[in-house]
């Protein structure tokens, strides 16, 4: 067996033993060692990604060589390694970029705490894409609810423990629905493992039996993991949450862990139901309004904030509706083209809320945009950073959000009853996306009418690293979309 198909395995274990190292030790050591471990997780998710492109296949690693149902299994093929990479580079940037935020928001005793639960989520998330068991997904799941609660909450203020309230109550519901799904999917097939779940459901379809079961378990996966990633209507918990935490926790929390819920859910329609039997479900028709809805209502509430923070959130409502109605088109292109998308929002989502916390710091610690006005000129990179991530999110050419909305409408055209809608929608989100992100870059480029009242302290070099290496990562995608969207697609075919 090549060495490469051990990395799945020790892409999850290796943070764990590093979690609990970083309990250990003070909390400058613990730094060094959480960004070694993402360091590593990145060169091994490169290497794994470039053997499985020149492979072109995928491969499962049974774990201990026990088969099931003794054992678990990974499984593993360039998507799965494509996005280990995404969730490395994005995580370990958030953190270098939001390092100083965290020291001055989280106590000194509560640090080691916080770099221990930040191993234990990119350990959980990383478990999640290369699992090849429904409910060692679910154990990850929670384990990631567990750790995302704990790094919202080490900011200590009223705000943060009842966004984390809220977090959780939604989190623990959409938990509940995953989990009765599980239940029904291992009684009408009597497996966990991925491959016999497909080889179940398959025959179940063929012989036309179980079609309500099927179509209520297909709609507990997708309501779960719908509220989990703050889908429309499902999004309530998400604006709090984002918006109080620690600089480098906002950024992860909405560049990646959103997201993980949506990459388990393309693995399994086509790991698990395929495209076929997810079309006879008719769960797209589900996906599609409440994509289209999401769109258009956060969009709107996006428009109405006065806080950075809170807008971006509102924002990534709005995104998370595009990559859901581009999963709804039910199609190869579709959902390469949602993929697409998840990878240019978690770049540039986190590097926007990197770059809010930046522009904050020389604004007195406020985030509203009266206190907001001028940071640009007052921090230059940041403003930098900051309006190239609003025209990424807007879709302005040659940025990665242009041509993930274009990947996006020529992929309707393959599907009749989104030929208008999703064109229409694009156009509209466009519009209103200018309508939230301009106000505020007009702001931050704006004179001051007074000097500020407060001093401020230069940038740290951890945070303009990470900052510029967000925008040159944020202009290479756009500029090598090409390339990107067909990794995506031999990923996807090698699912399928």
């Amino acid at each position: 067996m090549p060495f490469a198909q051990n990395f799945p395995f020790f892409s999850i274990f290796l943070p764990i033993i590093c979690g609990v190292i970083c309990l250990l030790l003070n909390y400058r050591i613990t730094t060094w060692i959480t960004f070694a471990n993402h360091a590593v997780l990145i060169v091994m998710s490169a290497i794994l990604l470039a053997f499985t492109l020149n492979t072109g296949e995928s491969f499962s690693y049974m774990m201990g060589k026990f088969p099931a149902p003794f054992g678990n299994e990974l499984r593993a093929g360039s998507f799965e390694a494509f996005m280990a990479l995404l969730f490395s580079v994005v995580s370990l940037l958030s953190l270098a970029g939001g390092y100083r935020d965290l020291l001055k928001d989280v106590p000194e005793k509560k640090v080691n705490l916080h770099f221990l639960m930040q191993n234990l989520l990119t350990a959980a998330m990383l478990a999640v894409i290369y699992t090849n068991d429904i409910f060692t997904a679910y154990v990850f799941i929670e384990i990631i609810v567990i750790t995302a609660c704990a790094i919202i909450c080490t900011k200590p203020d009223g705000r943060t423990i009842m966004a984390t309230t809220s977090y959780l109550m939604m989190s623990l519901v959409g938990s509940g629905l995953v989990l009765l799904g599980i239940a029904m999917l291992y009684g009408v097939t009597g497996h966990l493992l991925f491959p016999g779940l497909q080889e179940g459901i398959s025959g179940i379809a063929a012989a036309g039996e179980y079609r309500v079961p099927l179509f209520v378990l297909g709609s507990l996966f997708v309501a779960g993991f719908s509220i989990k990633s703050a889908l429309f209507p499902f999004h309530g918990w998400l604006p709090d949450a984002h918006a109080s935490a620690t600089t480098a926790s906002s950024a992860i929390l909405s560049g990646l862990i959103v997201k993980t819920y949506i990459v388990l859910l393309i693995r399994m329609a086509y790991n698990v139901f395929g495209l076929e039997q997810m079309e006879l479900l008719g769960i797209p028709h589900l996906l599609v309004v409440f994509g289209l809805s999401g769109i258009l209502f956060a969009s709107w509430k996006a428009i109405r904030q006065r806080n950075i923070k809170l807008m971006l959130s509102y924002a990534s409502i709005t995104s998370i509706g595009f990559i859901y109605a581009a999963i709804s088109l039910n199609t190869n292109a579709g959902i390469a083209a949602a993929s697409f998308h998840i990878t240019a929002h978690a770049l540039a989502k986190a590097m926007l809320f990197t770059a809010a916390g930046g522009l904050a710091a020389v604004s007195g610690g406020r985030k509203d945009y009266d206190s907001l006005t001028g940071s640009a000129r007052r921090d230059p990179f940041s403003g930098i950073a900051f309006i190239v991530g609003g025209l990424c999110m807007i879709g302005i050419p040659p940025f990665s959000g242009f041509f993930s909305k274009l990947y996006l409408a020529t992929s309707a055209m393959e599907t009749p009853f989104a030929l208008l809608i999703i064109p229409i929608a694009i156009i509209l989100s466009t519009v209103l996306s200018t309508m939230y992100y301009f106000p505020v870059i007009t702001r931050i480029l704006s004179k001051p009418v007074q000097s500020p009242d407060f001093q401020y302290s230069a940038q740290p070099m951890s945070y303009r690293l990470a900052l510029f290496c967000f925008l040159i990562l944020n202009i290479l995608l756009g500029f090598f979309s090409q390339p990107i969207i067909r990794v995506i697609e031999q990923g996807l075919a090698a699912l399928g």
